[in-house]
């Protein structure tokens, strides 16, 4: 019959598609998530090499802690035995003088002095017992800090394989999407050939014609999609593993880098005591200032030279109406480590270990509370004196400090952030602040700055009647490495803080 010719002549001619690298690719990312997998395994070895290390260093802290009380102590018994010795030969002159008898003088001096040479033999034991004590700590310090760098570049290498296998596995779903699409045309076209076999021989050739410049106009344009998107993969993994072997962070190139910078120093140990560091918007002048104190021990290019991108999100809060100062800390001696210089924002007089709060040396806080001062009138006279416009915050130690600086000073500020701290009992509430938005980030499972007694703290906001107080604690959050919290926190306040119309994408 006609209409069965007609059917057969609109059947596709020529040579069988290609079947789909489907097969090919899901070989290719299994072989990535067994390549992550042994990632891991190393992470995993790598984190076991940290908390031995740890361990080790505490140990040695606590040996040399024991090595210097003992030190002390012997350093106090040859003192009594000098004592001793001036009283044993002041009392053998004055037998001498009063002409009585010698002997049993002597014989105290004798012992006396065999005592005096037996403490200093035991001193000079224990003197050299604390320099090795000393030595090990800082042996096991070291051993610790590499084992800290194998295990960060192991887990740089797991990101950089995570997001292989995630680029993969979206591959091969944006495959079969386009099968199935594929697939579904390829069923409209049939379902048309069957009604249209009744026609016009003619019109079925035209229609025909139509439709593989349709099917070829379609995969012309998926296979242009696909090559795209496979591109962009490539560079974005490319981008992202350069950005982890040169050390450069993602996001860096939205901000000009100024003031201090380790990497920009030529000193293998260059002093960054008491100097900012500065991100600015590339481009356009700069609307609002963000004020951020690092943690105890850290310093303020650690943000500038490693960090910038939690300051910026490309896909979230492209903020580029925002500059953000970060100073360091002065290096200054730590009474609680023996002396030794830290950078720090005021000098601690204790370690109670996370029970409770520590005290510290109120001279060192007012000290750096006016230089904070002098840092906030410079920002705010940059913005043409609006203090609306200029937020102040800060992570342990440098949150603590910011908010005391937030408390007293002169005027009020647009807003504050606070990570892992808490309030200082000598910073005051004056009733002029309580409108003042203040937003506080903690965790659960903070061992230095514990929940237990920080919630405590924040507890005098409401009894100072403070309105605009906001406090958020996540479960499993430490303190020492809160991963990605810090970034997400900042942000967090950030867009609460800006108006969208300020932003430019």
């Amino acid at each position: 019959p006609l209409w069965l010719k007609a059917s057969e002549a609109l059947q596709p001619r020529g040579p069988a598609p290609r079947p789909p690298k489907s097969a090919q690719m899901s070989g290719a990312a299994a072989s990535i998530e067994e390549a992550l997998r042994a990632r891991k395994e190393e992470f995993r070895a790598a984190r076991r090499e940290v908390l031995a290390g740890r361990k080790a260093v505490k140990e040695a802290q606590g040996y040399c802690r024991a090595s210097r009380r003992g030190f002390v102590s012997a350093q106090k018994r040859r003192r009594a035995q000098q004592l001793s010795l001036r009283v044993a030969t002041g009392h053998l002159e004055l037998c001498r003088k009063k002409g009585w008898s010698l002997e049993g003088a002597r014989k105290r001096l004798a012992a006396a002095r065999q005592r005096l040479k037996e403490g200093q033999a035991v001193e000079a034991e224990a003197r050299r017992t604390l320099r090795s004590a000393r030595s090990d700590r800082t042996a096991a310090a070291l051993a610790a800090g590499r084992a800290i760098a194998r295990r960060d570049r192991a887990h740089g290498r797991i990101k950089v394989q995570a997001l292989k296998l995630r680029q993969a596995r979206a591959a091969i779903a944006s495959d079969a999407a386009r099968k199935t699409r594929l697939q579904a045309l390829q069923a409209k076209h049939a379902t048309q050939r069957r009604e249209l076999a009744t026609k016009h021989r003619e019109a079925s050739r035209q229609l025909e014609e139509r439709l593989k410049q349709e099917v070829s106009g379609f995969k012309r344009k998926a296979s242009f999609e696909a090559q795209e998107q496979a591109s962009k993969r490539r560079q974005r993994a490319t981008t992202y593993s350069a950005s982890l072997r040169s050390g450069e962070p993602m996001h860096a190139d939205k901000f000009h880098r100024t003031g201090a910078s380790a990497v920009s120093a030529k000193a293998e140990d260059p002093d960054f005591s008491g100097r900012l560091s500065v991100l600015r918007p590339r481009g356009q002048r700069h609307e609002y200032t963000l004020i951020y104190l690092h943690q105890f021990c850290l310093n303020g290019t650690n943000y500038v030279d490693w960090k910038p991108h939690y300051f910026f999100s490309s896909t979230k809060l492209p903020y580029l109406s925002l500059k953000v100062a970060l100073p360091t800390a002065k290096a200054i001696p730590i009474t609680v480590h023996e002396g030794m210089k830290q950078y720090a924002w005021y000098d601690y007089k204790t370690d109670y270990e996370g029970q409770r709060e520590d005290e510290l040396e109120s001279r060192s806080l007012r000290e750096t509370r006016d230089r904070i001062f002098q840092i906030l009138d410079r920002e705010i006279a940059l913005l043409g004196g609006d203090a609306s416009r200029v937020f102040l915050g800060g992570a342990s130690q440098g949150c603590c400090t910011a908010l005391h600086c937030a408390m007293q000073y002169p005027r009020v500020l647009g807003g504050f952030v606070g990570i892992v701290g808490h309030l200082l009992s000598c910073s005051p509430l004056p009733q002029k602040k309580k409108h003042l938005p203040i937003y506080l980030y903690n965790g659960k499972a903070d061992m230095v700055m514990r929940w237990s007694w920080v919630r405590a703290t924040y507890s005098r906001f409401k009894d100072a009647g403070f309105t605009d107080v906001h406090i958020h604690v996540e479960e499993g959050v430490t303190h020492e490495k809160p991963v990605r919290k810090e970034r997400e926190w900042i942000l967090d306040f950030l867009s609460k803080m800006i108006p969208k119309q300020s932003t430019r994408g």
